[in-house]
């Protein structure tokens, strides 16, 4: 077993054989979760007619913004899972705005027959969670030079498909004063009292489900050597904890991070009263979602 003895700090290469181990003995569902497959994948809104406004009740537009997007550069990255969660992703999304996002897939993943079509990018073998996103960061950006906004979407995210959620972004992008990472996601330990868009003012930790990057941030973020050290493909770097090191690398950059609450999106899993299909327990789960919300205050 490795350890550390109280008096004596390891040193980077021993945290690494740490997080490493940790992936290997570490069980891919929390014992609370059920690790079952998903049996639906339409949202309970059958009307269709929801506009900006009706998001804006719930979340409303920053108080200061800058710049305005009117670009994209969509990615969704991939790899097995024992429940398949692609499906509900992808049609949530394609709904939500983004008609084509570019699949990242890493490893052996069987497409959803109606997806077969998009364009992507395979990784066979496996090359890891971090190594896969960092990639897909220089792809998306060297695809899409006229792209204000990079966004990578993590294949277990939900998206209220019904609401014009692109339309709203394009509204509300960028938050603060200076163009800088936007987190989609708010798990519940982020969620604030008061809904809005909020500044996050210690390094960010819980989830990289959807982040959504300046053009400016993404070149950083792939030009930052730190970055590259820790997504390169030694056999000795850990796939996990990309969360966190997104967090990390923003905090030294100083790049601004904001998120919102009512969250965006939604962990795939039995966690929703109205929207059938999220997977997630405890702080990987969104306690306040903008699908629940918006249907709430003004039902179909």
């Amino acid at each position: 077993m490795l350890s550390a003895s109280n008096d004596q700090q390891p040193d980077h290469d021993h945290w690494m054989q740490l997080m490493m181990q940790a992936e290997r003995c570490l069980p891919p569902v929390l014992p609370d979760e059920e690790d079952l497959p998903l049996t639906s994948t339409g949202a309970s809104d059958p009307d269709g007619s929801r506009t900006i406004e009706d998001i804006v009740s719930v979340l409303p537009l920053p108080s200061q913004r800058v710049g305005r997007v009117t670009q994209w550069a969509v990615g969704v990255t991939t790899a097995p899972r024992r429940a398949a969660t692609l499906l509900p992703c992808l049609q949530s999304l394609i709904a939500a705005g983004w008609a084509e996002p570019h699949l990242f897939i890493d490893g052996a993943v069987d497409l959803p027959a109606p997806y077969t079509e998009l364009p992507r990018t395979y990784r066979q073998p496996a090359i890891g969670a971090r190594q896969s996103y960092y990639l897909a960061v220089v792809e998306l950006l060297q695809r899409h030079p006229e792209a204000d906004a990079v966004m990578l979407v993590q294949d277990d995210a939900y998206w209220p498909g019904s609401l014009p959620v692109r339309e709203y972004l394009e509204q509300a992008l960028w938050p603060g004063d200076v163009p800088g990472l936007v987190s989609g996601w708010c798990c519940t330990d982020d969620t604030c009292d008061v809904a809005g868009w909020h500044h996050r003012k210690t390094p960010w930790k819980f989830g990289a489900v959807v982040f959504i990057f300046s053009r400016d941030a993404a070149e950083r973020f792939v030009h930052d050597s730190a970055m590259k050290t820790a997504c390169d493909s030694r056999t000795d770097n850990p796939s996990g904890g990309l969360s966190m090191l997104i967090g990390d690398w923003a905090a030294r950059c100083e790049v601004p991070v904001y998120f919102p609450t009512p969250s965006l999106v939604q962990h795939l899993g039995d966690v929703s009263t109205i929207w059938e299909h999220s997977r997630a327990v405890g702080v990987r789960r969104a306690s306040r979602f903008l699908g629940d919300e918006v249907l709430e205050s003004r039902p179909p």
